[in-house]
């Protein structure tokens, strides 16, 4: 059983990897400063855009006919996503080949989460560099674009946040390669574009539909008891 983890990195310290079983295939996709690497790892050189939803989407494009049978998606920094991310990369695998999808945590799109700017414009991470355009907008819209490409999706949607979840050969097959190059071309010449923001919500409904719909709706309210917690 073929397994592999594809990160994307910009400009963040790699360390981590070291404690990801070796026998896993390694591919690295920099998109910063050039780095030096002394396990056996694969590492390529890419352009910066598109946030992670371009370096997977030009992995699956890149790959598409001989594609691992598993593959994890990992930003290249992952301790400060908490729920959001296995930090034991093995968990990715649990089920993985009868579910074809993975997450560690899952939430659940709902009409208040259809905004065209996904509130990132009140985002304190985004907020400077949407009011500076640093971030490209999309004159669609988030509901509009995803229809695009999902014309029956339904309003409430299973979403994985993060840019980290883990994928099955066959789940990615269910799509043709044209449907993820017309993805790509969404992502494709801009650092910060909004339509990454639209695509990593879009992940978990892309390769698994309704599948995870109780779960999702259980793990809304898990977040949500987690967040009242920390927050007394």
């Amino acid at each position: 059983m073929s397994i592999s983890v594809i990160i994307s990195r910009f400009n963040e310290n790699l360390d981590w990897i070291r404690k990801i079983n070796k026998e896993f295939e390694i591919v690295i996709y920099n998109k910063g400063e050039k780095i030096k690497i002394k396990r056996d790892y694969k590492l390529i050189e890419i352009k910066n855009v598109g946030r992670e939803s371009h370096t997977w989407l030009h992995h699956i494009l890149e790959n598409y006919e001989n594609i691992s049978e598993n593959n994890i998606f990992l930003q290249g920094r992952i301790d400060d996503l908490g729920c959001m991310v296995h930090n034991d990369i093995s968990k990715y695998l649990k089920n993985l080949q009868k579910n074809g999808f993975n997450a560690s945590r899952l939430g659940l799109l709902s009409p208040f989460h259809w905004r065209d700017n996904l509130t990132i414009d009140r985002d304190i991470r985004y907020k400077n560099d949407w009011d500076e355009n640093k971030i490209s907008r999309n004159i669609l819209g988030f509901r509009k674009y995803s229809k695009q490409f999902f014309p029956n999706i339904p309003i409430f949607v299973p979403t994985s946040y993060g840019g980290c979840f883990a994928v099955t050969r066959d789940a990615i097959h269910k799509h043709p390669k044209e449907f993820y190059f017309e993805l790509f071309n969404t992502v494709n010449k801009h650092q910060h574009p909004i339509e990454a923001h639209y695509i990593e919500r879009l992940w978990c409904y892309m390769f698994s539909e309704d599948r995870f719909f109780k779960k999702a709706c259980i793990d809304v309210i898990r977040t949500k008891l987690e967040r009242n917690i920390l927050n007394k």
